[in-house]
């Protein structure tokens, strides 16, 4: 109901805004005798308010459709699922040559429940009216008395052996409650058995099941986040679809227990917290959901048995162990990958394989699959590639080099990466290897000191690294040139197409529209950063032009402050809009009134050469003033809930809803600061004779002011369709996509609110609309034209509406950052092709869902920490570690934060 109440307000409201720009333009043809031709571009600006009311019509009859329900979203959520890894499969070369079969056998008893309880527990589950108890999940039901054999019900432990494609048999068939821990050693393919098993799940799931969905683990923290909400944010971001902006479509599938959870790497899971993980599992996850979840055996076993407190265990689930790779199999899947028995790429292999049936170092590593995929990689050559530029596997098996296990795996994980990126006549690569090793040990240096440690590579988590006043600054110098460009150039256009004799002046000034564009986008630095870029330039322009060298201090000057004023409305709007009045947290911050304090002061450079010295001295100081408190009471506030405010996120498309608080702190801040400067310069006016703003004048911009802040926080981001996995790299073109539909469509909303106000406010004027005197000697008044209200609407629409797009927008800041990192860490500058190319060629990264990550846990860390003896490793000497944490603060300084 409160939906359909906002979509009916969004439809009033912009029907209103378009009704009065018409309105406007139509009394400005009146007014001005103007031309059909003159008379149809005036109202261009109105028409994007007709458009924007049909689209919140739109969006409320579709929003008022019948909803699909949970079992219509599971069935579209697993041809996502399975789309998305089908596709990593290919990616990853799992059948590449075939497919390596894993082997299990049963846990030690002390790692799973103990058979009998297994089998009370699924005898405790309800019975169906046919004699079958139901499966959790829509998995097929089991009839009671069923006997160990194919598709029946094991005996035993022992029954749970097998190897392949088993796997699917042992769980739907043999498990008597549907909860399997798979454990093994690291690199034992446990990860890539769960997957499979997954494929498998959706191809026998039927209509209206539970869908199997693969959670890593490594990014949840169970004592920050209860289970089921950090499952439901999961899948809101890894199938777009799902996430409605309170994640309702995956939440209603959690609830309705059409999720199969599919956990991955529970010993990623800092230790502390893994009890509590257990703990968690039971309660979120209770008996008669079936779910699987793998873990390393030691990390598991310690888990069980920890120094203090009840021992927990995964309640209901039977436990297998990974195997390690037979010699027969090992052997024969190296001379496949390498074309076959009997080829020369082959033949180097035979040292190895003799080996495989002793005690030798070679044959102990190689028995794991992710150490058998990192030597076909270094040793096995690609099609159209020469084997004699490779090293020869014979290497292995030197006893001096690789005196132990230990030795030997170390040079296999530092000899992948160069390996990856050697040069290829087929596939030639962008980046030379020791560029790209140096990339991935940044990267996976930055997932080891996140907090608590991630493995999930996301590119809009990149931003981090960006210094934040780096950021405000380089968004404030893009800002500020789009506001002169639009001001100044366009101004200057329009002028010369209307035949309006104004010079360079026809635009509003710049260092306002630049101000207003920058604070809306990143608050008092970024707006102070604009309105001074903008200023400067300008000054610049007006100096060429007239040859009046005072025009670039007086330019300067209104750069800074109302750089300021813009900064102080979009840092109040941006972060109060979004918290609860109980979190709002007033206080004094002495350099944000010192900041405001100059930027009202600097406008007696402005005021003088109109106003005369003692009437610009008085302006100046109650200005600064004002700007004083603002930036005191509004820099504290800032400060104090910037870990608050949300920082942007990848979206897919838009949807327009109006945002009250956001209007109602844009008009109050906005009639402040407007309100105030139009007080001094009616003080100065009146004691100098020098015309300035009319009360009309100043009420209409102070509306458009609370109208362009409405607009910018009135837009939310929309997810995609259900049935689309999301990419890393599609997620960041769409967020690309709308981004520059952010910019049209809430340019010309600002647009067309600024023309409507600037009109309104003409007609209150009755013909008498003055602009500020902006010219040295010239004190007569500037009577407005259509050519001045268009001109004002479309600077003031292009700026701030940019601003309003890059604040939104995660593309922005990834942008930012990427051309950061590759200035300050010699990072690609092409940072998405680069992790794309890593995923899909060269085999270092994986994708889940819409993140990357590298393709073994053991891999990030070897990159992540380099040499422990502090030596080079592969083409690379070791990066720097990590700094050591900051010493606490201790005294007034801490006290006062």
């Amino acid at each position: 109901m409160r939906s359909r109440a906002r979509g009916r307000w969004d439809r009033i409201v912009f029907f209103a805004l378009a009704i009065g720009g018409i309105a406007g333009a139509l009394w400005i043809s009146y007014r001005f005798d103007l031309r059909p031709a003159e008379t149809a571009v005036s109202l261009l600006p109105s028409l994007a308010g007709l458009w924007l009311s049909w689209a919140a019509f739109r969006a409320e009859r579709a929003g008022a459709a019948v909803p699909p329900g949970p079992v219509e979203i599971a069935d579209q959520l697993a041809l996502a699922v399975r789309n998305q890894w089908d596709t990593e499969v290919r990616m990853r070369r799992m059948n590449d040559p075939y497919p390596l079969a894993v082997s299990w056998r049963a846990a030690d008893a002390d790692l799973g429940e103990a058979w009998p309880e297994l089998l009370a527990t699924a005898d405790g589950l309800p019975s169906g009216p046919d004699g079958t108890r139901p499966v959790p999940d829509g998995a097929r039901p089991v009839p009671d008395g069923t006997r160990p054999g194919p598709g029946g019900r094991a005996a035993g432990p022992a029954d749970l052996a097998g190897a392949g494609a088993e796997i699917t048999e042992v769980f739907l068939d043999r498990l008597p409650t549907r909860r399997l821990l798979v454990l093994g050693g690291p690199g034992t393919g446990k990860t890539v058995l769960l997957i499979r098993l997954l494929l498998a799940l959706i191809e026998r799931r039927a209509a209206g099941g539970a869908v199997p969905v693969l959670f890593p683990l490594a990014s949840w923290n169970p004592a920050r986040q209860p289970l089921d909400d950090w499952m439901a944010e999961r899948l809101a971001r890894d199938y777009t679809g799902l996430g409605d902006g309170q994640l309702g479509h995956a939440r209603t599938l959690l609830e309705h227990r059409l999720i199969l959870p599919v956990l991955d790497g529970f010993d990623e899971i800092p230790q502390r917290f893994r009890g509590m993980a257990l703990d968690a599992l039971n309660a979120a996850l209770p008996l008669g959901q079936a779910l699987v979840l793998s873990s390393r055996v030691t990390e598991y076993r310690d888990a069980l048995a920890p120094s203090s407190g009840v021992p927990v265990r995964l309640a209901g689930a039977a436990a297998v162990e990974l195997q390690p790779l037979d010699a027969d199999d090992i052997a024969a899947y190296l001379r496949r990958d390498a074309g076959g028995r009997g080829t020369p790429a082959a033949d180097r292999w035979e040292p190895v394989i003799r080996r495989l049936r002793t005690g030798a170092p070679v044959a102990q590593v190689l028995r794991t699959p992710l150490m058998l995929f990192l030597a076909r990689t270094v040793y096995n050559p690609r099609p159209d590639e020469h084997t004699a530029a490779l090293p020869s596997p014979a290497e292995l098996c030197d006893p001096v080099r690789f005196p132990d296990r230990a030795a030997l795996e170390s040079h296999l994980f530092d000899a992948f990466v160069p390996a990856a990126y050697r040069p290829h006549p087929r596939h030639p690569c962008r980046w030379s290897p020791r560029q790209a090793e140096r990339a991935l040990r940044f990267l996976a240096r930055r997932l080891q000191e996140a907090p608590g440690g991630t493995t999930d590579l996301a590119w809009w988590h990149l931003p981090r690294a960006l210094p934040p006043r780096a950021a405000q600054a380089a968004t404030g110098a893009v800002l500020g040139t789009a506001a002169w460009f639009a001001a100044t150039a366009v101004g200057r256009l329009i002028a010369l197409v209307a035949g309006v004799d104004s010079g360079w002046l026809t635009g509003p000034p710049a260092a306002i529209v630049g101000g207003l564009a920058g604070g809306v986008a990143g608050g008092i630095g970024c707006g102070l950063a604009a309105g001074l870029t903008t200023g400067i330039a300008e000054g610049v322009t007006l100096v060429v032009a007239t040859g009046a060298p005072g025009w670039l201090l007086t330019t300067t000057a209104n750069g800074l402050a109302y750089g300021f004023a813009g900064g102080v409305v979009g840092a109040l709007s941006s972060r109060l809009v979004t918290l609860r009045p109980a979190r709002w947290a007033w206080s004094w911050d002495w350099r944000g009134g010192a900041v405001g304090l100059a930027a009202g002061g600097v406008l007696w450079f402005s005021f003088r050469p109109a106003f005369g010295a003692s009437a610009a001295l008085l302006g100046a100081a109650a200005n600064g003033t004002v700007y004083a408190l603002a930036g005191g009471t509004v820099g504290a506030l800032a400060r104090n809930l910037s870990a608050h405010r949300p920082k942007p996120i990848p979206t897919i498309r838009t949807q327009w809803t109006w945002c009250w608080p956001g209007f109602s702190i844009g008009l109050a801040s906005g009639s402040t600061i407007g309100l105030t400067h139009w007080a001094v310069l009616r003080i100065q006016s009146g004691a100098t004779g020098v015309p300035t703003y009319s009360f009309a004048l100043m009420l209409a911009f102070i509306g458009a002011y609370g109208l362009a802040v409405g607009f910018v926080h009135g837009l939310k981001g929309k997810p995609a369709d259900l049935a689309t996995a999301v990419g890393p790299a599609a997620l960041l073109a769409q967020d690309r996509r709308v981004c520059r539909r952010q910019w049209l469509m809430v340019g010309t909303a600002v647009g067309c609110a600024f023309l409507a106000c600037y009109a309104a406010g003409y007609a209150l004027d009755q013909g008498s609309f003055y602009g500020l005197t902006r010219g040295v000697t010239d004190r007569a008044k500037v009577t407005m034209t259509p050519a001045h209200l268009l001109s004002r609407a479309l600077a003031y629409g292009t700026a701030v509406g940019l601003g309003a797009a890059l604040s939104h927008s995660a593309w922005w800041h990834y942008t930012l950052a990427r051309h950061h990192l590759a200035l300050r860490h010699g990072l690609p500058r092409d940072l998405t092709a680069f992790l794309v190319d890593a995923h899909e060629r060269r085999g270092v990264l994986r994708q889940v869902g819409a993140v990357h990550q590298f393709r073994h846990i053991e891999l990030q860390h070897r990159l992540a920490a380099g040499d422990p003896s502090g030596g080079a490793t592969g083409l690379l000497p070791v990066l720097p570690g990590p700094r050591p944490p900051a010493p606490a603060r201790t005294g007034r300084r801490r006290r006062r934060r």
